[in-house]
């Protein structure tokens, strides 16, 4: 088994050689491969969307599944179909690399340059160790890195990547303090996911079952285990919101769970799968389930959120619209930028605190952290230059 340095020496000499063979080349086009498993999790639309469109790179999108999908161990998100449609009925260029249960090599699509949508789960052959023999491999996080959690930067996934886009500087100093040159290969851009927040084209809100009511989304985390991040809530008030929106109905919902809920209910025995698929059947006679990537369009067209998940923490915020952040008192503490953020949320920790503030915020019209909340917006957004619009003069900078 290599030693952890020992693969970091060997990805930085196979990256230079990559480097090299591009520019050497003088190649007329990079390709690039966005590998996604999870279409739920895509965050890179403005940047698929910008190197489409540009003539220096071609793109294609490759579809898989995780690796305990693969092996039979979650029969919740085997989704190699439905990630391929997802992409294709938008227009993009998709190919799959999982079919008749096996995964296919990137090398067959020759990229340059491969983009990780998450860094779970997947095979050895797809990990930037190897992909390392043949091309550059990047990736952004598809959660906005808010907690003190370790998981985004001390695994090897992060510390062999060619290059790791993240959000903000604080991230940076957080991922060197774990040990000396961690973050050499660091690069700040923003979260291209925001992007969608500086996209001017009209909102598409036809998801929303009656957009002339107040709209809520309601977006469930799946961290029940012990010793995990600790954020979700679902065992406490899963059930109690969906009897607040059944009662309520001057009030229009959507559905958004994490995709690893129904997996998380299974595994931690909080229902079983006749009780999930009942509770899912309940939210869609009374609004939608909407479980895709792409959601911008549902946060900018809603009035309110009310989430225990970490990344909607930080992707709501730009909407302008209050967000009611469901407690959990043994969850990863949060850092810097998280304290900041959530300070301006209603904090609810029990489901009379909970209606308390839905009462206020719905029937009395008082959202009273309105004016500080607008004022954290531009700590996580750039008006001024888009973070696909970052990444793509690095790499031409680099490459070019």
């Amino acid at each position: 088994m290599l030693k952890n340095w020992f693969k970091y020496i060997i990805c930085t000499n196979n990256y230079k050689k990559v480097i090299r063979r591009i520019k050497e080349n003088n190649i007329n086009k990079i390709r690039i491969l966005f590998y996604v498993s999870e279409n739920s999790k895509w965050g890179y639309q403005s940047l698929y969307d910008l190197m489409v469109n540009d003539e220096k790179f071609e793109v294609i999108i490759c579809v898989g599944v995780l690796s305990r999908v693969h092996k039979g161990r979650d029969k919740t998100r085997n989704i190699v179909d439905e990630n391929y449609d997802f992409f294709k009925t938008r227009g993009m260029n998709v190919k799959y690399v999982y079919q008749n249960h096996k995964y296919i090599n990137f090398k067959k699509f020759k990229p340059d340059i491969v983009f990780y949508e998450q860094p779970w789960e997947m095979p050895k052959v797809y990990s930037p160790l190897y992909v390392s023999k043949f091309a550059l491999t990047c990736y952004c996080s598809y959660s906005f890195e808010i907690t003190n959690d370790k998981d985004n930067y001390k695994q090897n996934f992060h510390k062999l990547l060619w290059k790791y886009f993240v959000e903000n500087d604080i991230n940076t100093i957080r991922y060197e303090s774990y040990a000396k040159e961690n973050s050499k290969n660091c690069f700040t851009v923003g979260y291209p996911k925001l992007d969608a927040y500086l996209n001017k084209s009209k909102i598409i809100s036809s998801i929303w079952k009656d957009q002339d009511k107040f709209k809520i989304i309601y977006a469930p985390h799946h961290s029940f285990e012990s010793g995990s991040l600790e954020f979700a809530t679902f065992k406490e008030n899963g059930k109690f919101i969906l009897e607040y929106a059944k009662k309520h109905t001057e009030t229009s919902w959507i559905f958004k769970p994490h995709p690893r809920l129904k997996y998380a209910l299974l595994r931690n025995k909080i229902m079983n799968e006749e009780e999930i698929n009942s509770y899912y059947n309940e939210w869609t006679k009374i609004g939608r389930i909407y479980e895709q990537g792409n959601y911008f369009d549902i946060f900018k067209s809603s009035d309110l959120m009310i989430t225990d998940c970490i990344s909607f923490l930080t992707e709501y915020l730009p909407s302008k619209n209050p967000l009611i952040m469901l407690v959990n008192r043994n969850s990863c503490k949060l850092n810097s930028l998280g304290e900041k953020i959530t300070s301006e949320y209603y904090k609810v920790n029990n489901n009379s605190e909970l209606e308390q503030v839905l009462n206020e915020i719905i029937s009395k019209q008082n959202d009273y952290k309105a004016k500080k909340r607008m004022d954290l917006i531009s700590e996580v957004l750039d008006y001024k230059e888009s973070s696909a619009e970052k990444i793509v003069k690095y790499l031409k900078r680099e490459l070019t």
